[in-house]
């Protein structure tokens, strides 16, 4: 048998390739995701310790007060420290006209601890020089010789560095002085003489600091005194990064599974076609003494050469679509991190899936007695629809509905008990199709009968074999469902979250007076004079790039309840142009105050140049400091009689491109230290790029939902039109004509690719919905999910399976007609 199953792979290859290619698909993704993962995480822990990577030993005095040039000092004095050094890192937006790049900009080591070379030109020697790597300065569109901008600040290109390109940060050099001045280290460099042990020194390090004065007590959190090595330092680094991309990689890999699970499908329906179609093979070798034991023995090798080669396949796939990904997002450059002991696991995965869904065909296809499979396969089926069937289909489906109700009542697990609850229902609709699809495509057939006798005929083709049109509907059901449910997920995931950023930063910038401004340098607070904006800010706001829509609000310097604490009041008319949301707040008789300000509901009493005004509390997150209050235009004049220009609002064109904005804000900050600027565009464009880039990833998932859709569907359809060959050679012998027998399968496939399609755009969306509002519930965010569809795509990506699917029956089906009918009916 084992001889047997060889022969049958390598002589039959072409019945193999679906299968091949579905689970090949399904395994390349998941080690896609583990490679692209694992070199992702490593990556960016390298990159985050790229600093301390011509370390020994690296020094972190937390939340030290210490004289920084004490502590250089004393690390210097330690036995076997060769040499130390403090770093210094900031991050600065750098500009080139109309280009800008927000920079990690570090003070440039001396030679001992450098990481980085030169690709061209020299390192910075005075303040007003920079070194850019060489994806930065490509980026800015500049050259050695030129010169960026950081603020008002001229800096001249000395040199390019060979620093990795990153899609996540840019790298820059300036010296050490210049950085510093910007910036506190709390970390320090330490080289060790050769010989030296490295453990032992940094526990004479930490020995020497603790009892220095205004250092914190030793420890492994963050504000005490750290001294590890510096291996053990980047290890953890690493570690820690891997950790929060493990998050990630679960997330992938539910994905991965609902491609797996699609796979196994499309196998379970290859196999059980393709061993229809060998009916009378299997018959001959029971008829010739094969026991059924000894026939599924012959169909388990075959899965497993077909799962291992397949498998093989996949994680070849995965290498390269892991490798594309990691070329992208600059961790190339780092090297690509196979994890084996997952690589392996996948590989089992895949040999394992592919047995078990060639199980149940394997064990149907030998429970049939050899002389009944030498007999011609009966084209119309007559069992009845299984009590069983029903009972089993009807306990599903009540257990996904109690699942999908626990799952938007309870306070917890609510992922947990949707995934449940998609799994069982999704099981129920597939489990129960030979049950509904008949009734669904004999609706449709009310639609098709004015087409005349061959649609009619076609309507009672594809329900007169119940089980074959539920396999070839239940693959194009899942396709569509599965399409669906990622693409309203990703929609409605979309416009929620973009609902719940614009609630918690619903205004992108500010820059406004402050009743008392506190100067760092001499540590002193100062009361403000007046409420009014400098002259010229209003204009240079206004004037910011990447600006969409800005307004200017009045405001006045009042007292705030009993302590008399001094705030600015703020009014106006246009906010609704910045924020709709907060300008619905704005109401006579409310004051709108920063949380944690004061109660909601409670009343607060504010004094102004008129007198004393009651007003309710209501919060708002517009709001950055205790020191600003927003009401309503007629409370401000009740309030004070000499109203001013005191704060501009603005939003933004782009929240994601911040870089341009934050240089000509960071000049206002400079020239006016006094103005408080805030807003929340730089954490919003945070999260909208995060957004972004899951959005991505589920773009890439339709992609691969769609190409194992297309296989399935081409699959499973045109075997089961190969399978019908003698019926096809039956009709023709009858008188049928070839266009009437063709014009018939594109009619039944129309009717089959419908039903799955209603079906799987229902229980698609449904799944969508009941997934986002889960995740949301559980997050503990009080934001009404948003359901949202893309119509132009859902669409899409339905009319592309439904073209499928009707192709996959026409191409075959145009085989069939141009056969002889005697040539087809001939025994085999």
């Amino acid at each position: 048998m084992l001889r047997n199953a060889l022969a049958e792979v390598r002589f039959h290859p072409t019945r193999y390739v679906a299968t091949l290619i579905a689970i090949a698909i399904s395994i390349g993704f998941m080690v896609g995701v583990s490679v692209f993962i694992r070199s992702q995480s490593s990556a960016l822990g390298q990159q985050q310790s790229l600093v301390t990577s011509k370390a020994d030993v690296v020094v972190d005095v937390g939340s030290s007060e210490a004289d920084p040039d004490s502590v250089t000092s004393a690390i210097k004095e330690v036995r076997g420290v060769a040499a130390a050094e403090p770093t210094a890192q900031t991050t600065q937006p750098l500009e080139n006209g109309d280009h800008a790049v927000q920079a990690n900009v570090y003070g440039l080591p001396s030679s001992p601890f450098r990481w980085a070379g030169l690709a061209t030109g020299d390192w910075p020697t005075s303040s007003d020089q920079i070194t850019l790597s060489t994806d930065a300065a490509s980026k800015l569109g500049v050259e050695v010789g030129d010169q960026v901008t950081i603020g008002d600040t001229k800096l001249t290109v000395t040199g390019l560095s060979d620093d990795p390109g990153s899609l996540f940060a840019q790298t820059a050099y300036m010296t050490h002085d210049a950085v510093a001045a910007d910036s506190s280290s709390t970390t320090w460099l330490v080289k060790i003489d050769s010989g030296a042990d490295p453990s032992a020194v940094a526990t004479a390090i930490r020995d020497s600091l603790k009892g220095m004065a205004g250092m914190p007590k030793p420890g492994t959190t963050s504000g005490t005194l750290q001294v590890t090595p510096a291996a053990d330092y980047q290890r953890e680094a690493v570690t820690a990064l891997t950790g929060d991309f493990d998050v990630f990689k679960y997330m992938l890999f539910a994905f991965a599974g609902i491609a797996l699970m699609v796979g196994m499908i499309i196998i379970f329906t290859t196999f059980l076609i393709l061993l229809a179609q060998r009916r009378r093979q299997i018959g001959l070798l029971r008829a010739v003494g094969a026991s059924g034991g000894q026939v599924r023995g012959q169909f388990f090798v075959e899965s497993v050469i077909v799962g291992a080669v397949g498998s093989l396949l996949g994680v070849g796939l995965g290498v390269l679509i892991a490798l594309a990904g990691c070329a992208y997002t600059g961790a190339l450059d780092f090297g690509l991190v196979m994890p084996w002991s997952e690589l392996a696991a996948e590989f089992g995965i895949g040999v394992l899936a592919t047995v078990l869904a060639a199980f149940v065909p394997s064990l149907r296809a030998t429970r049939v007695a050899p002389l009944e499979a030498l007999r011609p396969a009966a084209t119309v089926e007559r069992r009845r629809t299984s009590i069983v069937l029903v009972v089993v289909s009807c306990v599903l489906l009540v257990a996904g509905a109690l699942l999908a109700w626990q799952s938007l009542r309870a306070d917890s697990w609510n992922i947990a008990w949707a995934m449940g609850c998609a799994a069982v229902l999704g099981i129920a609709v597939l489990v129960s199709t030979p049950v509904y699809v008949p009734w669904v495509i004999r609706g449709l057939g009310l639609v098709l009968r004015p087409f005349g006798p061959t649609a009619k005929l076609s309507t009672a083709n594809a329900i007169r074999n119940p089980v074959r049109t539920a396999l070839t509907t239940g693959v194009l059901m899942l396709a569509v469902g599965i399409i669906v449910t990622l693409q309203v997920g990703a929609s409605t995931t979309q416009s929620t979250v973009m609902k719940l950023i614009d609630e918690n930063y619903p205004v992108d910038v500010t820059v406004s007076t402050q009743p008392q401004s506190f100067n760092p340098q001499t540590g002193k607070v100062t009361p403000a004079k007046s409420a009014e904006l400098p002259g010229g800010v209003a204009d240079e706001v206004e004037k910011l790039p990447n600006l969409k829509a800005s307004t200017t609000l009045d405001g006045a310097l009042v007292t705030s309840g009993a302590t008399k604490q001094k705030v600015l009041v703020l009014a106006g008319s246009d906010i609704d142009q910045i924020s709709p949301d907060v300008a619905s707040q704005v109401r006579p008789g409310t004051v709108l105050v920063a949380g944690g300000t004061a109660k909601k509901g409670s009343k607060l009493v504010l004094t102004g140049d008129r007198g004393p005004v009651t007003l309710t509390v209501d919060r708002t997150k517009a709001l950055d400091s205790s020191d600003a209050m927003l009401v309503s235009v007629s409370d401000l004049n009740k309030l004070s009689s000499s109203t001013v220009p005191a704060a501009v609002w603005g939003t933004m064109s782009d929240r994601t491109d911040m870089a341009r904005t934050m240089a000509p804000i960071a000049e206002i900050m400079q020239s006016h230290p006094e103005l408080a600027v805030g807003g929340g565009a730089f954490i919003a464009g945070i999260l909208e790029q995060v957004l972004k880039v899951l959005l991505v990833v589920m773009t890439a998932l339709f992609g691969v939902a769609v190409i194992i859709a297309l296989i399935g569907v081409a699959n499973t359809l045109g075997l089961s039109v190969l399978e019908r060959g003698r019926e096809s050679a039956l009709l023709r012998a009858m008188g049928m004509q070839r266009n009437s027998l063709r014009l018939m399968l594109f009619f039944e496939a129309v009717q089959m690719a419908m039903a799955a399609v209603i079906v799987g755009v229902l229980c698609g969306s449904f799944f969508a919905w009941i997934g986002i509002r889960s995740i949301f519930k559980m997050a503990g965010t009080s934001t009404a999910v948003t359901f949202s569809v893309d119509w132009t795509t859902t669409i899409g990506l339905v009319l592309v399976c439904f073209l499928a699917a009707s192709l996959a029956s026409v191409l075959p089906g145009r085989r069939a007609a141009l056969a002889t009918p005697t040539e087809a009916l001939a025994e085999e």
